[in-house]
């Protein structure tokens, strides 16, 4: 199989994208940032051309980075930009400068790998284009089992594929840089794929390995497991995103921020811990999953323990991808993996310290001999089972804004941690009464396509409740 398309930038200028899809055209790398970290002036006119004329759609950054944290601040700015939306083809790491051959196969590897953990956080294909010298002299082994895109052409390029030149590795070959084609004004990069991401069904189930996985390379990210930068609070909302700026022991995070906006009490300003955990929960299984595990009082550890012990998930003894509880409900963290002595951890709002530090304002991964006192219990989750939830329960920004007053029809109405009857009632206040008062902010559909509104309690307190019950003042 192979599937032609190109790679454009602002070499390009404007490009009829209608001219380029009647040609036929399988696919398109776009590149998205240039030289200064800053959006190729054309991206968002190329990108809204191939979706628009469907089009699949790939990205890549030339980098000029010459250290780890130069090129994870080249990967943050991708995924700002594209925030989200959906790409069919992967995020190229363009590797080519010469600045950066000089610095060796070694720190070229750990660059990568750091630029990598980034892009697939953030949900999207990873893949490296360098020329076939580069490959050879450059790149090392552990780099390989990735997927390459290969550039290699005739110094007589005629715009036209010359097989001889074929490599015989790599999903894709750039092979020429001097193509002509309809809707594009002078020369054009055409490459041919032998992979087609497009058409790559996703897993109808994932494997209690490949979500044990996820979690677990997630906290090691944050923790800088590989990079050495662990992520730190803030003093303040600002940088909440950036591993280092902005720090400070304000108890500022993300991880806050993220699940307030997912209509949960994110406890932003307040100790952390069972929110990061939290958070990586809902980034694994979806919010519904996540509020099943931890229970409507996940940002309190002694909520956790309580809603595990009356679950029957509460254990003695370790598990990977288990919460570990400490010192009577006053820390939180999860299981990477134990042997016979130790447990390792990874924590959130803690520091590299040995031993339980309850407010040290990073990640970290530790560990403890397993015979500690210091260690109350664990968590036991299953990751065999529970669908993926996060595309939908995840992707609406609840408003906070009352929009009208709704007055409480049923005798009594519990309050939810999200919309649907399978989820646990908030701590703050679980129960309404019949005629009781509350504000409307919006409105979302439960699994079972029920309606919910998500509404504000006593000025303060949000939840959820099945909207039959709620009836406009």
């Amino acid at each position: 199989m192979e599937i032609k398309g190109i790679d454009v930038s602002a070499w390009q200028k404007k490009i009829d994208w209608k001219k380029v899809a009647a040609y036929g055209m399988g696919f398109t790398i776009i590149r998205i940032t240039e030289a200064g970290n800053v959006i190729d002036p054309y991206f968002e006119a190329n990108y809204k051309g191939c979706t628009e004329n469907k089009i699949p759609v790939g990205v890549y950054r030339y980098s000029y980075a010459m250290n780890i944290a130069e090129i994870q601040s080249e990967a943050r700015k991708i995924v700002s930009i594209l925030n989200g939306r959906k790409i069919q083809y992967p995020v190229f790491l363009d590797l080519e400068y010469n600045s950066q051959r000089r610095l060796g196969a070694e720190s070229i590897h750990k660059m990568a790998e750091a630029f990598r953990e980034i892009i697939v956080a953030a949900g999207y294909e990873f893949g490296i284009y360098c020329n076939l010298d580069w490959y050879n002299t450059v790149i090392c082994s552990h780099l390989k089992k990735y997927d390459f895109w290969i550039a290699r052409y005739p110094t007589n390029d005629k715009g036209i594929l010359v097989e001889r030149l074929r490599p015989d590795f790599g999903i894709g070959w750039q092979y020429s840089s001097k193509a002509v084609i309809p809707g594009i004004s002078g020369k054009v990069d055409r490459n041919v794929f032998y992979k087609d991401y497009s058409k790559t069904e996703p897993k109808k189930e994932e494997t209690t390995v490949d979500k044990l996985k996820e979690f677990t390379d997630l906290g090691d990210y944050y923790a800088g497991e590989t990079t050495g930068t662990p992520y730190l609070e803030k003093k303040s909302a600002a940088y909440l995103d950036d591993f280092q700026k902005n720090t400070g022991y304000n108890n500022y995070t993300k991880f806050a921020r993220d699940v307030n906006s997912w209509g949960q009490p994110g406890c932003q300003g307040q100790p952390w811990c069972a929110v990061y955990q939290f958070w990586k929960l809902v980034k694994v299984f979806g919010l519904a999953k996540a509020l099943q595990i931890m229970g409507g009082g996940f940002y309190n550890c002694r909520n956790v323990t309580r809603h595990a012990q009356t679950k029957g998930t509460w254990k003695k003894t370790p598990k990977k991808g288990a919460l570990i509880i400490f010192r009577n409900g006053a820390h939180i963290g999860s299981v990477r993996k134990f042997d016979t002595t130790y447990v390792y951890t990874n924590e959130g709002n803690t520091s590299s310290a040995s031993g339980v530090i309850a407010n040290g304002g990073s990640c970290r991964n530790k560990k403890y001999k397993l015979t500690s006192r210091d260690i109350d219990g664990y968590v036991w989750i299953d990751y065999g089972t529970g669908t993926d939830q996060k595309s939908t329960e995840t992707a609406k920004t609840l408003s906070k804004t009352p929009k009208w007053v709704g007055k409480v029809t049923a005798t009594e109405l519990n309050v939810r941690s999200w919309a649907g009857k399978e989820n646990p009632t908030i701590k703050k206040w679980p129960l309404l009464k019949k005629g009781n008062l509350v504000d409307v902010c919006d409105t979302i559909k439960a699994a079972d396509k029920s309606s919910w509104y998500y509404i504000r309690i006593a000025g303060k307190y949000y939840g959820f409740v099945s909207a039959t019950y709620i009836k406009k003042q």
